[in-house]
């Protein structure tokens, strides 16, 4: 199955838990249950090379993540301001732990490269805090559909 193909299906699993976006236009609400699932299934995705250590697999996914959290960004609810700000804060915060990750993956590659030439690294610091940055991520989609979802998923 492809990745959008995957993505498709997790958007309309996800829509049929509920999770929606009270207060966003209908066109807006349809464009950001598409990214969510997108998002959902990017997360695995770079989840799985992270703990395998597959670095050069990561930096397409995460990159696709900060196109989403840019798109976010022109999307705010229609709602009252503090939604309007909570939304936008939850965008730049998903957009700025997808710079870090694809930053300390781009470390981590070169690192890579020197290990295989005989030079020994230690790198488990940029490990964490890649991990640390990954957790951002997730962090803040579930914050985000804490807030911004239309029924509860129980």
């Amino acid at each position: 199955m492809g990745r959008r193909r995957i993505a498709l299906a997790l958007a309309g699993s996800l829509a049929a838990m509920g999770i929606g976006a009270a207060g966003f236009a209908a066109d807006d609400q349809a464009t950001i249950k598409n990214i969510m699932g997108e998002n959902f299934a990017v997360l695995q995705t770079i989840l799985a090379a992270l703990i395998t250590s597959n670095y050069d697999a990561v930096p397409e996914h995460v990159e696709l993540i900060e196109q989403h959290a840019v798109e976010l960004t022109r999307m705010p609810p229609e709602s009252d301001e503090a939604d309007r700000k909570q939304f936008m804060l939850y965008a730049y915060s998903l957009q700025g732990h997808a710079i870090d990750v694809n930053s300390i993956v781009e470390m981590l590659i070169e690192h890579d490269k020197a290990k295989k030439n005989g030079e020994a690294l230690n790198n488990d610091h940029l490990r964490e805090a890649l991990a640390a940055h990954y957790g951002g991520m997730v962090t803040t989609c579930v914050a985000c559909h804490n807030r911004f979802r239309q029924t509860v998923v129980e």
